[in-house]
């Protein structure tokens, strides 16, 4: 299976480098220490029922699976695990969801959904 490089690069914001990564074991379920930087963005599922939906990344869970909600299906209370192969970051990014999903201060869904609304119309617009 061939992997875009344009997609790995954004990866890479995601995964962290490997002096982040947690060791063998990893830090547990929505834990991890690494990827901060991927909070809030937006991405699209390429794969499985949610395919061709926008989602925010709002946590990693271990170097290959992230947490995801739209604030509709997948509520902040129940995310959905995917893998990253699985979804196409976009350029959209919120600094108010990133700052509010490192600190632990709660986010409501209307805020996802609102700033998913926006994103993707800017997305499908280019």
């Amino acid at each position: 299976m061939r992997k875009n490089s344009e997609n790995n690069r954004e990866f890479d914001a995601v995964r962290g480098t490997a002096a982040e990564r947690p060791a063998v074991g990893g830090a547990g379920r929505g834990r991890a220490n690494f990827g901060h930087e991927a909070l809030g963005r937006l991405v699209l599922s390429k794969a499985g029922h949610d395919k061709d939906t926008f989602l925010v990344i709002i946590g990693v869970d271990d170097e290959e699976h992230v947490l995801l909600a739209d604030g509709r299906l997948r509520t902040i209370e129940k995310p959905k695990r995917k893998k990253l192969r699985h979804l196409a970051v976009q350029r959209a990014f919120s600094d108010e969801l990133n700052k509010k999903l490192i600190s632990g201060a709660p986010i409501l869904d209307a805020e996802l959904r609102k700033f998913i609304a926006e994103a993707a119309a800017d997305a499908v617009e280019k």
